[in-house]
Protein backbone atom coordinates (compact mmCIF):
# COMPACT_ATOMS: atom_id res chain seq x y z
CA UNK A 1 0.00 0.00 0.00
CA UNK A 2 2.93 2.45 0.89
CA UNK A 3 4.60 1.53 -2.29
CA UNK A 4 1.76 2.26 -4.28
CA UNK A 5 1.34 5.31 -2.74
CA UNK A 6 4.90 5.99 -3.11
CA UNK A 7 4.57 9.53 -4.46
CA UNK A 8 1.91 10.56 -2.51
CA UNK A 9 3.33 9.44 0.76
CA UNK A 10 6.41 11.22 0.07
CA UNK A 11 4.47 14.56 -0.50
CA UNK A 12 3.05 13.84 2.37
CA UNK A 13 6.40 13.27 4.64
CA UNK A 14 7.54 16.21 3.04
CA UNK A 15 4.96 18.32 4.31
CA UNK A 16 4.68 16.42 7.80
CA UNK A 17 8.31 15.91 8.28
CA UNK A 18 7.65 12.11 9.39
CA UNK A 19 9.08 9.50 9.01
CA UNK A 20 6.87 6.37 6.47
CA UNK A 21 5.49 3.54 8.30
CA UNK A 22 3.08 1.54 7.26
CA UNK A 23 0.49 2.85 9.91
CA UNK A 24 1.73 5.80 9.18
CA UNK A 25 0.89 5.75 5.15
CA UNK A 26 -2.58 4.65 6.27
CA UNK A 27 -2.90 7.85 8.73
CA UNK A 28 -1.19 10.01 5.81
CA UNK A 29 -4.16 8.78 3.33
CA UNK A 30 -6.40 8.81 5.40
CA UNK A 31 -5.58 12.88 6.06
CA UNK A 32 -4.87 13.19 2.30
CA UNK A 33 -8.47 11.75 1.38
CA UNK A 34 -10.22 14.45 3.84
CA UNK A 35 -8.25 17.11 2.93
CA UNK A 36 -9.69 16.47 -0.55
CA UNK A 37 -13.06 15.95 0.77
CA UNK A 38 -12.57 19.18 2.30
CA UNK A 39 -11.77 20.99 -0.67
CA UNK A 40 -13.94 19.30 -2.84
CA UNK A 41 -16.68 20.63 0.16
CA UNK A 42 -15.35 24.21 -0.24
CA UNK A 43 -15.33 24.26 -4.10
CA UNK A 44 -18.81 22.75 -4.03
CA UNK A 45 -19.84 25.65 -1.44
CA UNK A 46 -18.00 28.12 -3.49
CA UNK A 47 -19.94 26.92 -6.63
CA UNK A 48 -23.25 27.06 -4.64
CA UNK A 49 -22.19 30.36 -3.60
CA UNK A 50 -21.55 31.08 -7.35
CA UNK A 51 -25.04 29.79 -8.33
CA UNK A 52 -26.63 31.76 -5.52
CA UNK A 53 -24.97 35.15 -6.83
CA UNK A 54 -26.50 34.28 -10.72
CA UNK A 55 -29.65 33.15 -9.16
CA UNK A 56 -29.99 36.27 -7.39
CA UNK A 57 -28.70 38.81 -10.04
CA UNK A 58 -31.21 36.63 -12.78
CA UNK A 59 -34.19 37.40 -9.91
CA UNK A 60 -33.28 40.66 -9.77
CA UNK A 61 -33.11 41.27 -13.44
CA UNK A 62 -37.00 39.47 -13.48
CA UNK A 63 -37.92 42.10 -10.62
CA UNK A 64 -36.73 45.08 -12.16
CA UNK A 65 -38.53 44.08 -15.75
CA UNK A 66 -41.23 43.12 -13.71
CA UNK A 67 -41.36 46.44 -11.72
CA UNK A 68 -41.04 48.28 -15.17
CA UNK A 69 -43.83 46.32 -16.71
CA UNK A 70 -45.84 47.31 -13.67
CA UNK A 71 -44.76 50.94 -14.28
CA UNK A 72 -45.42 51.24 -17.35
CA UNK A 73 -48.55 49.41 -16.82
CA UNK A 74 -49.64 52.05 -14.36
CA UNK A 75 -48.99 55.05 -16.60
CA UNK A 76 -50.76 53.09 -19.25
CA UNK A 77 -54.00 52.64 -16.99
CA UNK A 78 -53.72 56.30 -16.24
CA UNK A 79 -53.54 57.39 -19.75
CA UNK A 80 -56.02 55.69 -20.51
CA UNK A 81 -58.18 57.48 -18.08
CA UNK A 82 -57.62 60.63 -19.35
CA UNK A 83 -59.54 62.53 -22.30
CA UNK A 84 -58.58 62.69 -25.74
CA UNK A 85 -59.08 66.02 -27.18
CA UNK A 86 -62.13 64.60 -28.82
CA UNK A 87 -63.60 63.75 -25.65
CA UNK A 88 -62.80 67.66 -24.62
CA UNK A 89 -64.74 69.15 -27.04
CA UNK A 90 -67.72 66.62 -26.29
CA UNK A 91 -67.56 67.48 -22.91
CA UNK A 92 -67.26 71.20 -23.26
CA UNK A 93 -70.09 71.17 -25.95
CA UNK A 94 -72.43 69.29 -23.55
CA UNK A 95 -71.51 71.86 -20.69
CA UNK A 96 -72.47 74.70 -22.56
CA UNK A 97 -75.57 73.54 -24.71
CA UNK A 98 -77.20 72.77 -21.59
CA UNK A 99 -80.36 74.64 -20.06
CA UNK A 100 -79.07 78.12 -21.25
CA UNK A 101 -79.95 77.46 -24.86
CA UNK A 102 -84.07 76.92 -24.20
CA UNK A 103 -83.85 80.80 -22.97
CA UNK A 104 -82.00 82.67 -25.85
CA UNK A 105 -84.64 82.89 -27.96
CA UNK A 106 -86.45 85.16 -25.49
CA UNK A 107 -82.89 87.00 -25.38
CA UNK A 108 -83.00 87.91 -28.98
CA UNK A 109 -86.45 88.79 -29.28
CA UNK A 110 -86.15 91.52 -26.42
CA UNK A 111 -82.97 93.13 -28.43
CA UNK A 112 -84.37 92.68 -32.07
CA UNK A 113 -82.89 91.41 -35.18
CA UNK A 114 -80.16 93.98 -35.23
CA UNK A 115 -79.16 93.26 -32.48
CA UNK A 116 -79.96 90.02 -30.75
CA UNK A 117 -77.84 88.26 -33.03
CA UNK A 118 -74.83 90.01 -32.91
CA UNK A 119 -74.55 89.97 -29.30
CA UNK A 120 -75.13 86.15 -29.58
CA UNK A 121 -72.21 86.10 -31.29
CA UNK A 122 -70.33 88.66 -29.10
CA UNK A 123 -70.96 86.61 -26.31
CA UNK A 124 -69.81 83.57 -27.68
CA UNK A 125 -66.31 85.78 -28.56
CA UNK A 126 -66.35 86.62 -25.20
CA UNK A 127 -66.20 83.57 -23.35
CA UNK A 128 -64.01 82.19 -25.60
CA UNK A 129 -61.65 84.88 -25.16
CA UNK A 130 -61.92 84.51 -21.37
CA UNK A 131 -61.80 81.01 -21.86
CA UNK A 132 -58.10 81.24 -23.68
CA UNK A 133 -57.16 83.59 -21.16
CA UNK A 134 -57.06 80.66 -18.87
CA UNK A 135 -55.80 78.50 -21.23
CA UNK A 136 -52.51 80.71 -21.47
CA UNK A 137 -52.43 80.77 -17.01
CA UNK A 138 -52.49 77.05 -17.06
CA UNK A 139 -49.44 76.53 -19.82
CA UNK A 140 -47.41 79.58 -18.08
CA UNK A 141 -47.43 77.86 -14.84
CA UNK A 142 -47.22 74.25 -16.53
CA UNK A 143 -44.10 75.85 -17.88
CA UNK A 144 -42.74 77.33 -14.31
CA UNK A 145 -43.49 74.57 -12.37
CA UNK A 146 -43.25 71.58 -14.70
CA UNK A 147 -46.83 70.23 -13.97
CA UNK A 148 -50.19 71.74 -15.17
CA UNK A 149 -52.72 73.35 -12.28
CA UNK A 150 -55.20 70.75 -10.90
CA UNK A 151 -57.49 73.79 -10.49
CA UNK A 152 -58.09 77.80 -11.04
CA UNK A 153 -57.09 78.11 -7.53
CA UNK A 154 -53.53 76.91 -8.64
CA UNK A 155 -53.16 79.83 -10.48
CA UNK A 156 -54.75 82.24 -8.72
CA UNK A 157 -52.40 81.45 -5.46
CA UNK A 158 -49.28 81.98 -7.81
CA UNK A 159 -50.42 86.02 -8.49
CA UNK A 160 -52.67 86.69 -5.25
CA UNK A 161 -51.66 84.27 -2.29
CA UNK A 162 -53.32 81.98 -0.19
CA UNK A 163 -56.23 84.06 0.45
CA UNK A 164 -57.23 84.59 -3.22
CA UNK A 165 -57.59 80.72 -3.61
CA UNK A 166 -59.11 80.04 -1.23
CA UNK A 167 -62.01 82.90 -2.26
CA UNK A 168 -61.79 81.89 -5.83
CA UNK A 169 -61.86 77.88 -5.07
CA UNK A 170 -65.05 78.82 -2.38
CA UNK A 171 -66.88 81.08 -5.47
CA UNK A 172 -66.50 78.50 -8.03
CA UNK A 173 -67.86 75.49 -6.09
CA UNK A 174 -70.97 77.42 -5.47
CA UNK A 175 -71.26 78.72 -8.91
CA UNK A 176 -70.82 74.99 -10.21
CA UNK A 177 -73.15 73.52 -7.84
CA UNK A 178 -75.22 76.37 -8.41
CA UNK A 179 -75.46 75.63 -12.12
CA UNK A 180 -75.94 71.95 -11.17
CA UNK A 181 -79.66 74.06 -9.39
CA UNK A 182 -80.93 75.44 -12.63
CA UNK A 183 -80.38 72.12 -14.68
CA UNK A 184 -82.60 70.66 -12.13
CA UNK A 185 -84.93 73.10 -12.53
CA UNK A 186 -85.29 72.53 -16.32
CA UNK A 187 -85.61 68.99 -15.72
CA UNK A 188 -88.64 69.24 -13.54
CA UNK A 189 -89.93 72.28 -16.20
CA UNK A 190 -89.43 69.79 -18.69
CA UNK A 191 -90.76 66.52 -17.34
CA UNK A 192 -93.77 68.46 -16.13
CA UNK A 193 -94.18 69.17 -19.65
CA UNK A 194 -94.19 65.53 -20.08
CA UNK A 195 -96.13 64.66 -17.43
CA UNK A 196 -98.08 67.53 -16.23
CA UNK A 197 -99.52 65.22 -12.73
CA UNK A 198 -96.81 65.69 -10.87
CA UNK A 199 -95.78 68.90 -10.12
CA UNK A 200 -92.44 70.59 -11.42
CA UNK A 201 -90.59 70.05 -8.01
CA UNK A 202 -91.01 66.66 -7.67
CA UNK A 203 -89.85 66.14 -10.72
CA UNK A 204 -86.66 68.00 -9.89
CA UNK A 205 -86.18 66.07 -6.81
CA UNK A 206 -86.57 62.80 -9.70
CA UNK A 207 -83.91 64.35 -11.77
CA UNK A 208 -81.75 64.76 -9.28
CA UNK A 209 -82.31 60.86 -8.48
CA UNK A 210 -81.55 59.78 -12.12
CA UNK A 211 -78.01 61.90 -11.98
CA UNK A 212 -76.44 60.24 -9.12
CA UNK A 213 -75.06 57.56 -10.39
CA UNK A 214 -73.56 59.20 -12.91
CA UNK A 215 -72.47 61.24 -9.90
CA UNK A 216 -70.27 58.46 -8.21
CA UNK A 217 -68.15 58.05 -11.48
CA UNK A 218 -65.06 59.10 -11.15
CA UNK A 219 -63.39 58.22 -14.39
CA UNK A 220 -63.58 61.23 -16.61
CA UNK A 221 -63.62 58.30 -19.67
CA UNK A 222 -66.92 57.15 -18.60
CA UNK A 223 -68.64 60.18 -18.33
CA UNK A 224 -67.01 61.72 -21.55
CA UNK A 225 -68.73 58.49 -23.25
CA UNK A 226 -72.28 59.58 -22.06
CA UNK A 227 -71.67 63.05 -22.88
CA UNK A 228 -72.30 62.10 -26.62
CA UNK A 229 -75.57 62.55 -25.39
CA UNK A 230 -75.28 66.03 -25.05
CA UNK A 231 -73.99 66.06 -28.28
CA UNK A 232 -76.90 64.32 -30.01
CA UNK A 233 -79.37 66.51 -27.54
CA UNK A 234 -78.11 69.62 -29.36
CA UNK A 235 -78.99 68.42 -32.71
CA UNK A 236 -81.87 67.57 -31.45
CA UNK A 237 -82.70 70.72 -30.16
CA UNK A 238 -81.82 72.29 -33.61
CA UNK A 239 -84.38 70.30 -35.42
CA UNK A 240 -87.18 70.38 -32.93
CA UNK A 241 -86.48 74.74 -32.28
CA UNK A 242 -85.89 75.16 -36.10
CA UNK A 243 -89.20 73.03 -36.84
CA UNK A 244 -91.01 74.27 -34.34
CA UNK A 245 -90.55 78.25 -35.29
CA UNK A 246 -91.12 77.41 -39.10
CA UNK A 247 -94.30 75.77 -37.78
CA UNK A 248 -95.00 79.08 -35.61
CA UNK A 249 -94.37 81.07 -38.59
CA UNK A 250 -97.11 79.42 -40.85
CA UNK A 251 -99.81 80.68 -38.34
CA UNK A 252 -101.48 83.98 -38.64
CA UNK A 253 -100.23 86.59 -36.09
CA UNK A 254 -97.80 88.46 -35.10
CA UNK A 255 -93.81 87.33 -35.94
CA UNK A 256 -90.73 88.61 -35.12
CA UNK A 257 -89.99 91.76 -37.07
CA UNK A 258 -88.55 94.26 -34.61
CA UNK A 259 -84.94 95.49 -35.95
CA UNK A 260 -84.37 97.18 -32.28
CA UNK A 261 -85.35 96.65 -29.02
CA UNK A 262 -88.00 98.42 -27.29
CA UNK A 263 -86.24 99.41 -24.07
CA UNK A 264 -82.27 99.38 -23.56
CA UNK A 265 -82.18 99.18 -19.88
CA UNK A 266 -81.82 95.06 -19.78
CA UNK A 267 -79.51 94.87 -22.37
CA UNK A 268 -76.55 94.26 -19.89
CA UNK A 269 -78.75 91.76 -18.23
CA UNK A 270 -79.83 89.77 -21.20
CA UNK A 271 -75.74 89.87 -22.59
CA UNK A 272 -75.32 88.33 -19.42
CA UNK A 273 -77.40 86.01 -20.08
CA UNK A 274 -76.10 84.98 -23.23
CA UNK A 275 -72.58 84.59 -21.55
CA UNK A 276 -73.45 82.09 -19.72
CA UNK A 277 -74.98 80.19 -22.53
CA UNK A 278 -71.04 79.84 -23.48
CA UNK A 279 -69.11 79.68 -19.85
CA UNK A 280 -66.61 77.00 -19.56
CA UNK A 281 -63.99 78.37 -18.25
CA UNK A 282 -64.73 77.06 -14.69
CA UNK A 283 -63.90 73.75 -15.34
CA UNK A 284 -61.22 74.07 -18.20
CA UNK A 285 -58.37 73.86 -15.05
CA UNK A 286 -59.78 70.17 -14.36
CA UNK A 287 -60.37 69.41 -17.85
CA UNK A 288 -56.62 70.46 -18.98
CA UNK A 289 -54.93 68.52 -16.40
CA UNK A 290 -57.15 65.17 -17.29
CA UNK A 291 -56.29 65.33 -20.82
CA UNK A 292 -53.72 63.29 -22.53
CA UNK A 293 -52.22 66.12 -24.48
CA UNK A 294 -53.30 69.35 -22.26
CA UNK A 295 -51.78 71.23 -25.27
CA UNK A 296 -54.71 70.57 -27.30
CA UNK A 297 -57.30 72.20 -24.84
CA UNK A 298 -57.29 74.84 -27.74
CA UNK A 299 -58.42 72.89 -30.56
CA UNK A 300 -61.60 71.41 -28.32
CA UNK A 301 -62.01 74.86 -27.69
CA UNK A 302 -62.22 76.59 -31.14
CA UNK A 303 -64.40 73.41 -32.62
CA UNK A 304 -66.98 73.61 -29.35
CA UNK A 305 -67.21 77.65 -29.48
CA UNK A 306 -67.98 77.51 -33.48
CA UNK A 307 -70.18 74.67 -32.87
CA UNK A 308 -72.14 75.78 -30.33
CA UNK A 309 -72.11 79.52 -31.82
CA UNK A 310 -73.73 78.63 -34.81
CA UNK A 311 -76.33 76.52 -33.26
CA UNK A 312 -77.00 79.57 -30.87
CA UNK A 313 -77.50 81.85 -33.37
CA UNK A 314 -79.49 79.50 -35.33
CA UNK A 315 -82.01 78.70 -32.75
CA UNK A 316 -82.10 82.15 -31.53
CA UNK A 317 -83.05 83.49 -34.72
CA UNK A 318 -85.60 80.81 -36.30
CA UNK A 319 -87.63 80.95 -32.74
CA UNK A 320 -88.05 84.71 -32.86
CA UNK A 321 -88.99 84.38 -36.66
CA UNK A 322 -91.49 82.01 -35.42
CA UNK A 323 -93.15 83.12 -32.18
CA UNK A 324 -92.22 87.00 -32.16
CA UNK A 325 -92.42 89.44 -28.94
CA UNK A 326 -94.66 86.27 -27.58
CA UNK A 327 -91.62 83.85 -27.33
CA UNK A 328 -91.69 82.59 -23.78
CA UNK A 329 -88.62 83.10 -21.45
CA UNK A 330 -88.19 79.35 -21.90
CA UNK A 331 -88.57 78.07 -24.89
CA UNK A 332 -90.51 74.78 -24.68
CA UNK A 333 -93.61 76.57 -23.19
CA UNK A 334 -94.19 78.35 -26.43
CA UNK A 335 -94.43 74.41 -28.08
CA UNK A 336 -98.20 74.61 -27.59
CA UNK A 337 -101.39 75.77 -29.00
CA UNK A 338 -103.24 78.79 -28.26
CA UNK A 339 -103.55 80.48 -25.78
CA UNK A 340 -100.21 78.61 -24.68
CA UNK A 341 -98.74 75.65 -22.48
CA UNK A 342 -99.82 75.21 -19.09
CA UNK A 343 -98.44 77.49 -16.30
CA UNK A 344 -97.80 80.00 -19.02
CA UNK A 345 -101.79 81.12 -19.34
CA UNK A 346 -103.96 82.56 -16.97
CA UNK A 347 -105.61 79.76 -14.82
CA UNK A 348 -109.17 81.05 -15.89
CA UNK A 349 -108.24 80.00 -19.55
CA UNK A 350 -107.98 76.32 -21.09
CA UNK A 351 -104.37 75.61 -22.15
CA UNK A 352 -103.40 74.95 -25.70
CA UNK A 353 -102.38 71.45 -26.84
CA UNK A 354 -99.16 70.39 -26.45
CA UNK A 355 -97.10 69.88 -29.79
CA UNK A 356 -95.26 66.57 -30.28
CA UNK A 357 -92.04 68.42 -31.13
CA UNK A 358 -92.36 69.96 -27.78
CA UNK A 359 -92.19 66.24 -25.99
CA UNK A 360 -89.23 65.48 -28.49
CA UNK A 361 -87.66 68.73 -27.03
CA UNK A 362 -88.45 68.16 -23.24
CA UNK A 363 -86.60 64.48 -23.82
CA UNK A 364 -83.68 65.93 -25.03
CA UNK A 365 -83.65 68.65 -22.78
CA UNK A 366 -83.73 66.03 -19.62
CA UNK A 367 -81.53 63.27 -21.44
CA UNK A 368 -78.41 66.22 -22.08
CA UNK A 369 -78.62 67.59 -18.11
CA UNK A 370 -78.58 64.32 -16.71
CA UNK A 371 -75.02 63.70 -18.47
CA UNK A 372 -74.12 67.90 -17.93
CA UNK A 373 -74.57 68.00 -14.56
CA UNK A 374 -72.16 64.78 -13.91
CA UNK A 375 -69.31 66.85 -15.75
CA UNK A 376 -69.74 69.87 -14.04
CA UNK A 377 -70.22 67.92 -10.68
CA UNK A 378 -67.13 66.09 -11.60
CA UNK A 379 -65.03 69.09 -11.66
CA UNK A 380 -66.41 69.89 -7.99
CA UNK A 381 -65.29 66.53 -6.76
CA UNK A 382 -61.68 66.80 -8.26
CA UNK A 383 -61.16 70.10 -6.52
CA UNK A 384 -62.05 69.11 -3.59
CA UNK A 385 -60.52 65.93 -3.39
CA UNK A 386 -56.79 67.84 -4.73
CA UNK A 387 -57.44 70.45 -1.57
CA UNK A 388 -58.19 67.58 0.96
CA UNK A 389 -56.15 64.38 0.31
CA UNK A 390 -58.36 62.08 2.78
CA UNK A 391 -61.28 62.17 0.54
CA UNK A 392 -59.41 59.66 -1.41
CA UNK A 393 -58.47 57.19 1.45
CA UNK A 394 -62.09 57.54 2.80
CA UNK A 395 -64.89 55.96 0.58
CA UNK A 396 -67.24 56.93 3.41
CA UNK A 397 -66.86 60.58 3.20
CA UNK A 398 -66.47 60.93 -0.61
CA UNK A 399 -69.35 59.34 -0.50
CA UNK A 400 -71.46 61.52 1.58
CA UNK A 401 -69.72 64.85 -0.10
CA UNK A 402 -70.68 64.09 -3.33
CA UNK A 403 -74.60 63.46 -1.99
CA UNK A 404 -74.27 66.72 -0.07
CA UNK A 405 -73.05 68.28 -3.28
CA UNK A 406 -76.62 67.19 -5.26
CA UNK A 407 -78.82 68.22 -2.30
CA UNK A 408 -77.12 71.35 -2.33
CA UNK A 409 -78.01 71.49 -5.92
CA UNK A 410 -81.77 70.55 -5.15
CA UNK A 411 -82.70 72.95 -2.79
CA UNK A 412 -81.64 75.97 -5.40
CA UNK A 413 -83.96 74.01 -7.81
CA UNK A 414 -86.53 73.86 -5.17
CA UNK A 415 -86.38 76.72 -3.15
CA UNK A 416 -85.87 79.01 -6.86
CA UNK A 417 -87.69 77.02 -8.69
CA UNK A 418 -88.32 79.62 -11.50
CA UNK A 419 -85.75 79.20 -14.59
CA UNK A 420 -85.01 83.10 -15.41
CA UNK A 421 -84.73 84.29 -12.35
CA UNK A 422 -82.23 81.64 -11.22
CA UNK A 423 -80.59 82.40 -14.10
CA UNK A 424 -80.29 86.33 -14.43
CA UNK A 425 -79.40 86.14 -10.43
CA UNK A 426 -76.29 83.56 -11.42
CA UNK A 427 -75.54 85.36 -14.79
CA UNK A 428 -75.26 88.93 -13.21
CA UNK A 429 -73.53 87.95 -9.98
CA UNK A 430 -71.09 84.81 -10.04
CA UNK A 431 -70.54 84.17 -13.59
CA UNK A 432 -68.91 87.79 -13.95
CA UNK A 433 -66.11 87.43 -11.61
CA UNK A 434 -65.85 83.70 -12.52
CA UNK A 435 -65.68 83.63 -16.26
CA UNK A 436 -64.71 87.83 -16.74
CA UNK A 437 -62.81 89.18 -13.58
CA UNK A 438 -61.02 86.34 -12.49
CA UNK A 439 -59.74 85.55 -15.93
CA UNK A 440 -57.80 89.16 -16.69
CA UNK A 441 -56.97 89.54 -13.04
CA UNK A 442 -54.98 86.58 -13.51
CA UNK A 443 -53.95 87.37 -16.94
CA UNK A 444 -52.70 90.71 -15.03
CA UNK A 445 -50.96 89.13 -12.61
CA UNK A 446 -48.94 87.16 -14.70
CA UNK A 447 -47.94 89.41 -17.10
CA UNK A 448 -46.15 91.34 -14.08
CA UNK A 449 -44.15 88.39 -13.78
CA UNK A 450 -43.43 88.44 -17.29
CA UNK A 451 -44.78 84.96 -18.20
CA UNK A 452 -48.14 86.46 -20.14
CA UNK A 453 -48.75 89.49 -21.96
CA UNK A 454 -51.72 91.45 -21.34
CA UNK A 455 -52.71 93.93 -24.28
CA UNK A 456 -55.48 96.11 -24.88
CA UNK A 457 -58.47 92.98 -25.55
CA UNK A 458 -57.88 91.61 -21.76
CA UNK A 459 -58.67 95.69 -20.93
CA UNK A 460 -61.88 95.71 -22.85
CA UNK A 461 -63.34 92.44 -21.24
CA UNK A 462 -62.44 93.76 -17.76
CA UNK A 463 -64.01 96.94 -18.67
CA UNK A 464 -67.00 94.84 -20.03
CA UNK A 465 -67.43 93.42 -16.64
CA UNK A 466 -68.23 95.99 -15.05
Amino acid sequence: EHRSDGENSSEADLALNVVPSEKSGRDINRTRRKHQAHEETLAKDEGNSFGSDEEQEEARLLEEASGAKSHAQHHAQEDHAKMSRKDAATNLVTCMVGASVLSLPRMVANNGWVLGPAMVVLAGAVSYHACMLVDRALEAIAVAHGTHPRNIGDVVQECFGQSGRRVVLILTGVFQISKCGVYFVVIGTNLNYIAGWVSQRVWAVTGAVLCMRLIFVRDITVISRWSVIGVVASICYLFTITAGGFHAAGRPGEHGSARWPDSYSDILADFAVMVYAYSPADVLPVMKHDMKEPQQLRWALRISFLAVTVIYVGLGCVAFLGWGEDVAGNILLSMCERPGCPGSVPETETPGQKWMLGYLLACAVVSNLMVTAPVVLYCVFRVLEAEHSHLLSNAVVNGSLRVVAVMGALMVALFMPYFTEVLAVISTGLLTILQVFVPVAVTFGLSRQGAVAFGPAECLLGLLGF
